[in-house]
């Protein structure tokens, strides 16, 4: 495959199209580089979008700068998690085999990508299996200058056996490493469907559709405070996404923010003094119903065992958009992550990891507090 010298030669018009298409750029991302060439796009459909950028000659640094976004956006470690009661007493290893994935079966689906590591389940105790793994990707997509990307990918499997709970964990970075964790879970669901072990309609994951309009701002900025065992401290609130929901028959009046029928990324800038309470949208509960509250980024102190500092996680659902209401499941990202000079260790995975585990117990337990309130279609993990 010919590399593209981003130093020498700019990939322009075909060339950048499918660069574009494979990317994890979001369409607000683009529009927001276009906007600044006085190119304004009502829509938030990426086919629609792509085009505009294609027919334009980029400058290096506005290239550079969807390097970066790029980058960036596949980096961030991303985690959805899934739960399902089990039918019996019997513990994971006389469930689920360590070598039910074959990475051949799954490289077929995959374009341009090959494992670098196996895929077999690791047992760390009889009710806990992790399978770690490696992937190289043969393309331009991470940053657009180099041919080989390499990405990790992580499912963890843990069996409460006093409630015979089975909770998964599902770990990823890029597009790619997303697909294989969901046909990890497929697999290892039909394994246990097959030994009529789990029902597949009470396998819960939450998603956008679990709330209305209202349920749904208040179960995103319950989570603007600290965790129930401190071990997040919440500093503020860095950016929302939110846009019109176009069901609805409400009107919104004309305020400091003016939608169109697409999503708004509001960056809330903490050293100005802005804040939540600054957004009329979201401070008045009468715009709620019309309104769809789609992510949150959240800036927060963090200190786990052995490791300290200070953490910037994204939550909510990112597909999730007025024009587009079929459900999306809830998803979290640390986007970033800082130690403290005194902190023991600065193993960022590990840190994430800890971190990740507290925010979970965290959401669910206020997801439960916001459906509890109404009870309405009331869907609860165990």
């Amino acid at each position: 495959m010919n590399t593209v010298d981003i130093h020498t030669l700019l990939p322009v018009g075909e060339k950048l199209k499918p660069l574009l298409n494979k990317s994890s750029i979001s369409e607000s991302d683009m529009k927001n580089l276009l906007k600044r060439r006085g190119v304004f796009l009502s829509g938030n459909d990426k086919k629609a979008i792509v085009p505009y950028l294609t027919m334009s000659l980029l400058s290096p640094k506005e290239f550079e700068e969807l390097q970066e976004l790029q980058k960036t956006k596949e980096d961030a470690m991303k985690f959805r998690n899934k739960s399902v009661n089990s039918k019996s007493n019997y513990n994971l290893t006389e469930l689920i085999e360590t070598d039910i994935i074959n990475v051949n079966d799954i490289e077929i689906h995959l374009n341009d990508c090959s494992f670098h590591t196996d895929a077999n389940f690791k047992v760390i105790d009889s009710n806990r299996l992790v399978v770690d793994y490696e992937i190289l990707r043969s393309d331009l997509n991470k940053d657009w200058a180099s041919t080989e990307s390499k990405f990790n990918g992580r499912v963890e499997i843990a069996k409460n056996i006093k409630t015979n709970e089975i909770n998964i964990i599902s770990e990823y970075t890029s597009n790619e490493t997303e697909e294989i964790n969901g046909i990890i879970l497929d697999k290892v669901f039909k394994t246990l469907k097959e030994k009529n072990e789990i029902e597949e309609k009470k396998i819960f994951e939450l998603a956008s559709d679990n709330f209305n309009n209202e349920e749904r701002f208040e179960f995103l900025l319950s989570l603007t405070k600290d965790s129930p065992n401190s071990i997040l401290k919440y500093k503020s609130v860095r950016n929302i996404e939110i846009g019109p929901d176009k069901t609805s028959n409400l009107q919104v009046a004309p305020s400091i923010v003016v939608f169109d029928n697409s999503v708004k990324n509001i960056i809330i800038n903490g050293e100005k003094g802005e804040t939540l309470q600054n957004i009329e949208y979201v401070t008045n509960k009468v715009y709620h119903k019309a309104l769809i509250l789609r992510a949150v980024q959240i800036e927060y102190k963090f200190n786990v065992v052995g490791a300290s500092g200070t953490c910037i996680i994204e939550y909510g659902f990112p597909q999730f958009s007025g024009s587009n209401k079929k459900s999306k499941v809830f998803e979290v990202t640390i986007n970033k992550l800082w130690f403290n000079k005194d902190s023991i260790s600065s193993n960022a995975k590990s840190a994430s990891r800890k971190i990740l585990n507290e925010f979970n117990q965290f959401y669910l337990e206020e997801y439960r507090t916001v459906k509890s309130k109404g009870n309405n279609d009331l869907e609860l993990p165990s």
